[in-house]
């Protein structure tokens, strides 16, 4: 009996970056003979769009190709509130986003459908979408085809744009912001770095292929994060304390971290931590919660928070002391509240 070939098998390494492959270099590999699978291929070619890449060597375009996703009631609603998130807040092409949503569209339910619908149309219009278009594609080709590719970016601290070569090994959203980033290695800089797409200023696909090393572990490299900023250090333990009942329940309400942990006090304040690769990522977070939460670790960031309380403080008009174990710098907190609201 000859052995039966799997079609999502053939499928899966026929849209495989690359150069494709033969009908025979197919049947070495699945076992089978080569008119069973020149007879699949055919077969196929009636559903999927394939290209001839060299003499002889099939592949499935991966531009064209459009996958068919059968969905229940319930799958279809986490497709449904991801994208309409996406929807409401994305940075991404108008017109890729309007496509997708329209496609996807189809797979799921009513009233998700009609919903899905009205959001693709009101996706938002960007300026400069034709340029912020092009480099998305780019990127997208080069992270699906293995393809190196040349970009300018410029970072959110730096007076100009710096050229890299990256191998694109992920694009990842941020789950704090609208930010779109691009997981790569450089030629400028050893280890994975995260390049948000909105800082790329010019983005060419090269023809030049990479592997994604056997070791690289998604998982592992997001462990830590607060969203997409890794490092090769050793997380920080973050703790900080809550007040207000609000903002006590607020924060009890969600998982803000997988490694967090939430601890209740004798004082009735509320105290979280988790370890954290890199706590500068934190600070929006934070800065959200104002005068209901108290940084405890580590002390660079709780001595950053104090100037930034300070400075607040001062652009308010109001003077501020700086306290130590001491007392207060230049006024106590009798005198503080003096100033605040009057003798």
């Amino acid at each position: 009996m000859s052995k039966t070939i799997d079609t999502e098998e053939l499928i899966r390494l026929y849209t495989q970056p690359g150069n494709g492959y033969s009908d025979q270099e197919l049947a070495d590999r699945l076992g089978v003979g080569r008119d069973a699978v020149f007879r699949r291929r055919q077969k196929l070619e009636q559903d999927y769009p394939f290209i001839q890449t060299g003499y002889g060597r099939y592949k499935i375009d991966r531009e064209k190709f459009i996958s068919h996703v059968g969905v229940n009631q319930y799958e279809a609603l986490v497709l449904y509130l991801a994208t309409r998130r996406l929807s409401r807040n994305t940075r991404l092409a108008k017109r890729h986003v309007q496509n997708a949503l329209e496609k996807l569209a189809l797979a799921l339910y009513k009233p998700m459908t009609e919903r899905l619908v009205k959001a693709a149309a009101a996706v938002p219009d960007h300026p400069d979408a034709a340029r912020r278009q092009a480099i998305l594609e780019e990127l997208v080709r080069g992270w699906a085809e293995q393809l190196k590719v040349h970009i300018r970016y410029r970072g959110l601290t730096s007076d100009k744009a710096t050229n890299h070569t990256i191998s694109p090994y992920l694009i990842e959203p941020s789950p704090w912001s609208d930010s779109v980033y691009v997981v790569a290695k450089t030629n400028v800089w050893d280890g994975m770095t995260p390049f948000q797409l909105e800082r790329i200023k010019k983005a060419t696909l090269s023809t030049e292929p990479f592997e994604i090393e056997r070791d690289f572990a998604e998982e592992t490299l997001f462990k830590y994060a607060w969203g997409i900023w890794s490092s090769d250090k050793e997380p920080s333990p973050v703790k900080l304390r809550f007040t207000g009942r609000e903002a006590m329940r607020r924060v009890q309400e969600s998982v803000w971290h997988p490694e967090q942990k939430l601890e209740p006090q004798p004082d009735g304040s509320l105290v979280w931590s988790a370890p954290i690769a890199e706590w500068k990522e934190m600070l929006p977070w934070i800065r959200g919660w104002g005068s209901d939460v108290e940084v405890l670790e580590p002390v660079e960031l709780r001595e950053m928070m104090m100037g930034e309380a300070r400075r607040l403080a001062e652009l308010y008009g109001w003077r501020a002391a700086k306290v130590s174990a001491k007392g207060p710098e230049t006024s106590s907190l009798s005198q503080t509240f003096s100033d605040f609201f009057g003798d």
